[in-house]
């Protein structure tokens, strides 16, 4: 048994050290998914600073999740995913609403499995964001937001591979063309619903305009 000790005393060493980080990752993970929740929640009230500052402080974590996830034994896979896709899912929406590009899985530093997860939620993000555009009468930007729906799904259904290495991202995807969809038809709704009332505004300015003409007479 005696040639076995060091052996054992290694291998207790590395579990020490994997079971240390991940009590680490998971206060981490907590935090980071609280984080991407609360910079969403400032981005749909137009609070771009607060958001601005969230993911920033994010992005110190997500870095530091990441590191922790490396060779650990088992791989904490669910937890790394959760918190990479939240808080792509922030920065996907906060570049919408600054009117930028959505930047690459790379340029973030997050697995690309993360990232394409982050997509339909960020989908479901617009769906909001068009939704409140057109209560404030705003329909560009809603028929923008739709537009970059439509995009991105574009691309999804693109991604035809197993679920086994996708993580189950077709059933996101089937929900990201179910919303999209369903903004699509409050969209148009909405225009027609515009074109009516610009169509009889006319109709009503032409007839009092001839109805003057008619009491000048």
């Amino acid at each position: 048994m005696v040639e076995y000790e060091e052996m054992f005393s290694e291998i207790r060493n590395k579990m020490e050290h994997d079971n240390e980080a991940r009590e680490e990752l998971i206060k981490l993970g907590r935090l980071s998914i609280r984080n991407s929740s609360i910079a969403i929640r400032h981005l749909h009230r137009k609070e771009m600073d607060k958001a601005e500052n969230m993911i920033k402080e994010n992005t110190t974590l997500i870095a530091r999740i990441n590191d922790l996830a490396q060779g650990m034994n088992p791989s904490p896979f669910g937890m790394v995913m959760s918190c990479n896709q939240e808080y792509a899912e922030a920065i996907f929406l906060c570049s919408f609403l600054q009117e930028k590009a959505l930047p690459c899985y790379t340029d973030l530093n997050i697995p690309y499995l993360a990232y394409l997860h982050g997509i339909p939620d960020f989908i479901g993000e617009l769906r909001r964001v068009a939704l409140d555009s057109l209560r404030e009468k705003d329909n560009e930007i809603a028929i923008k937001a739709l537009d970059v729906m439509d995009e991105l799904y574009s691309f999804l259904i693109t991604l035809d591979y197993p679920d086994g290495l996708t993580f189950n991202l077709r059933k996101k995807t089937d929900f990201a063309r179910n919303i999209t969809e369903k903004t699509r038809g409050d969209v148009v709704l909405s225009l027609n619903r515009l074109d009516l009332v610009t169509t009889f505004d006319k109709m009503l300015q032409t007839y009092l305009k001839e109805d003057l003409t008619q009491d000048d007479e």
